[in-house]
């Protein structure tokens, strides 16, 4: 991937102790190492990690890293959407005002994450 690659929102990603990264996560934000130059080490948005390069940013001083988050998956997290929701109505009441509505769209929209 291009290292312009756009940084995604800080919703879609976490930040990880590079001693705890595993092989196959992928980088969330670029990583540099060094400046100018004399840059060591520079993986862009959108690099799978492997144990190469953790044992890199290991040995460079990388302290930590933004690797993307799995997408959530399953039946589970239909239910705490459906919990999450259900909730938004309870708060907002069933027919909510012009005023609130969009308030409840856009906490629709986002989630429960």
């Amino acid at each position: 991937m291009d290292s312009s690659a756009e940084v995604l929102p800080p919703r879609s990603y976490c930040w990880i102790p590079t001693v705890e990264l595993e092989p196959g996560m992928v980088l969330a934000r670029p990583v540099l190492a060094g400046s100018g130059i004399n840059s060591v080490i520079h993986l862009p948005v959108g690099s799978e990690i492997t144990g190469n390069t953790i044992a890199q940013l290991v040995n460079k001083g990388v302290e930590c890293v933004a690797v993307q988050k799995a997408p959530p998956e399953g039946e589970d997290y239909g239910v705490v959407v459906a919990k999450y929701e259900t909730r938004l109505h309870e708060i907002f009441g069933p027919d909510p005002d012009e005023s609130c509505r969009p308030l409840l769209d856009a906490l629709i929209a986002y989630g429960p994450n």
